[in-house]
């Protein structure tokens, strides 16, 4: 399977999985995902990096009583405002908004 092939089919079935609507490459900025609530970007890599995946992992482990489990990725520099990213896996996402995007 081509790579072009692979993330065209991951975005078809991130759409399934959250009730989106994969929105076709038209060589213009746009979401790949349509939701009513949220635009999804996807993107498919063979592997995420190891410090990532550990960071998953943990938040996973650590999450007890029906918790979900949660990263918070932040971008520190010098003289700006830090910005941070939430990332969840896609099932926990599921288990608490439902497949409705």
């Amino acid at each position: 399977m081509s790579s072009r092939a692979r993330w065209k089919r991951q975005e078809r079935e991130t759409a399934k999985l959250t009730g989106g609507k994969r929105q076709p490459c038209i060589g213009k900025p746009a979401a790949d995902v349509i939701g009513d609530t949220f635009t999804v970007e996807q993107k498919t890599r063979k592997s995420l990096p190891g410090w990532l995946t550990h960071a998953i992992d943990q938040a996973a482990s650590a999450a007890t009583d029906g918790k979900t489990p949660l990263v918070v990725l932040t971008e520190v520099s010098q003289g700006h405002k830090a910005k941070r990213y939430v990332l969840l896996r896609l099932e926990d996402w599921i288990d608490w908004h439902g497949t409705r995007c």
